[in-house]
């Protein structure tokens, strides 16, 4: 049976309401105070919740933020007398679905209220999960176009390294062999790590289970990963070695508490962007990089900032298209993608701002459990 949790200061009225909306085959809980509310959702998880602004321990406003933090998909209405529209106004963008006037009509019209309102929030949580699903499988279908365009020049580089060898030839030198066969395994390797990053994209469900983790630590331990990648691969050392010798890595998350989130998907992000961030400064003279993170609610708002060369705006458009690269770096085009993915499944948003000349900003939101 839907549930339906009513908070109004008057208990009389209350119980009113509560009546009214039982004959319509609902079933009701009421409370006069915000705190007793909050402990009520909590347990029950009301599937909608009317409230009044004037409440015992607290107000409606009060309430409705604090629900919102609960529970981000919560339905909540707020119900206001003739000319407290400010008030409702407010409860809107605190986080209500909407609000009802305590007029001539109001009991007599609050069960189709009701049905209206849930059925509305249904229809809005089924179109964003299909809008989730539509760029989620665009996503996949641009990948597929990646992989036949330039996956196959991975494994054709390989090919014809060991091509290169001839077992035959007296005059190709062992250590010429030897070359050929690093230059392969290189590729191989190279392969393998970029069909690591989108599988984690396309996969519909992470791998691990969320826990507490340490942001800060997360952003360590991906600057390090990409430390050792350019140490260790000839390609990206030529390219990126000599800006990471000199760029000032700062990491502004320290003061952050432990976050419920999947600290895979949350490392992947964080190396995608902090990567792009060092590409963007090659040539720079005093490059650096910026994280910053904070607690909005129950997202995780992070931010990785450069002072590099910066992107137009063509460039910025498309920058989270896999098929879409400017560097013509084996893997550079789809590290963004894989970034909109992973930031997608856990229901937040990333967005880029960025002027030529003066640097890039990426922002990301992630829903913490």
């Amino acid at each position: 049976m839907t549930l339906l949790l009513i908070s109004e200061i008057d208990l009389v009225a209350a119980n009113f309401i509560c009546e009214t909306l039982s004959l319509a085959g609902f079933e009701t809980r009421a409370t006069d105070s915000q705190t007793e509310a909050l402990a009520i959702y909590q347990e029950h998880r009301a599937d909608l919740v009317f409230t009044n602004q004037y409440l015992a321990h607290g107000d409606g406003i009060a309430l409705i933020k604090a629900l919102k933090k609960i529970d981000p998909d919560f339905l909540g209405v707020m119900m206001t007398g003739v000319g407290n529209e400010r008030i409702a106004r407010d409860a809107i963008l605190s986080g209500a679905f909407d609000y009802i006037i305590k007029d001539g009509r109001f009991y007599q019209n609050l069960p189709s209220l009701a049905l209206g309102f849930l059925q509305k929030h249904k229809e809005r949580i089924v179109r964003r999960k299909e809008e989730d699903q539509r760029l989620r499988l665009g996503a996949q279908e641009e990948l597929a176009g990646w992989l036949d365009h330039n996956f196959k020049n991975i494994l054709s580089a390989t090919l014809g390294s060991l091509n290169l060898i001839d077992f035959s030839l007296a005059s190709q030198s062992n250590e010429k062999k030897q070359e050929y066969i690093l230059d392969s395994r290189e590729s191989i390797i190279s392969a393998m790590k970029l069909l690591d990053r989108l599988t984690a994209m396309t996969r519909p469900e992470s791998p691990e289970g969320a826990r507490n983790v340490l942001v800060s630590q997360v952003v360590d331990e991906a600057w390090k990963g990409i430390m050792d990648e350019v140490t260790r691969s000839p390609e990206e050392s030529a390219i990126l070695g000599p800006i990471l010798g000199k760029v000032s890595f700062v990491n502004n998350t320290r003061s952050l508490i432990p976050q419920k989130a999947v600290y895979g998907d949350l490392f992947t992000i964080f190396q995608s962007l902090i990567k792009n961030a060092l590409e963007a400064l090659v040539g720079s003279d005093a490059p650096t990089i910026v994280i910053e993170a904070s607690k909005d609610g129950s997202y995780l708002v992070c931010e990785v900032k450069d002072n590099g060369r910066g992107m137009e705006e063509r460039v910025k458009r498309h920058a989270f298209e896999p098929l879409f690269s400017t560097k013509g770096l084996v893997g550079v085009g789809v590290s963004l993608a894989i970034v909109r993915s992973l930031v997608l499944r856990h229901l937040g948003e990333v967005e880029c701002t960025s002027e030529l000349g003066k640097g890039s900003t990426f922002k990301f939101t992630y829903f913490t459990e």
